[in-house]
């Protein structure tokens, strides 16, 4: 496992690399991934590049410094607990929402805007369920978001035909 401890102040650089590294956002600005340290630090230079980038472009530009961490098993084992309250939050404010998406879906409502929302709300089901395993993690509410994605899917299968 690596921490990855992120300074910045912008939140669009921080979202970035959270997009290109699989991992949970324990508190802003810190990472706990499973990817690889070449990926983490390929992901991070990534990032760097842009921001040198942006400043050399226009003179000025966000201000970023990151650290990899690697954690042996005793401190991932003093990691955890945050992790698994992580994966809490986000799944039981993902299990509301997958609430509201039924919600509008029997509700008659069609379009797009239904199919967007459950394709996004897709992504990260998957990345969160993908965070639960690889960190071997599995509170009572993933089982209970495994259930309602169920509901969800056969929903979101009606909607299209």
């Amino acid at each position: 496992m690596l921490l990855i401890i992120v300074k910045t102040d912008s939140p669009e650089v921080s979202k970035r690399l959270e997009r290109m590294l699989e991992g949970l956002e324990l508190v802003p600005g810190v990472y706990l991934t499973w990817y690889p340290r070449d990926k983490a630090a390929r992901a991070v230079e990534a990032v760097k590049k842009n921001v040198v980038k942006q400043w050399e472009e226009r003179g000025k530009g966000p201000v970023f410094e990151a650290a990899l961490l690697e954690l042996c098993e005793e401190q991932y084992k003093e990691v955890r607990p945050m992790a698994r309250a992580v994966i809490e939050a986000v799944g039981a404010a993902m299990l509301e929402e997958m609430e509201r998406l039924l919600v509008n879906m029997r509700s008659g409502k069609q379009g797009k805007n239904l199919l967007g929302w459950y394709r996004d709300l897709a992504n990260r089901y998957q990345k969160l369920v993908n965070a639960a395993l690889a960190l071997d993690i599995e509170p009572t509410i993933i089982g209970k978001l495994k259930n309602k994605w169920k509901e969800v899917s056969l929903e979101a299968g009606r909607l299209r035909s």
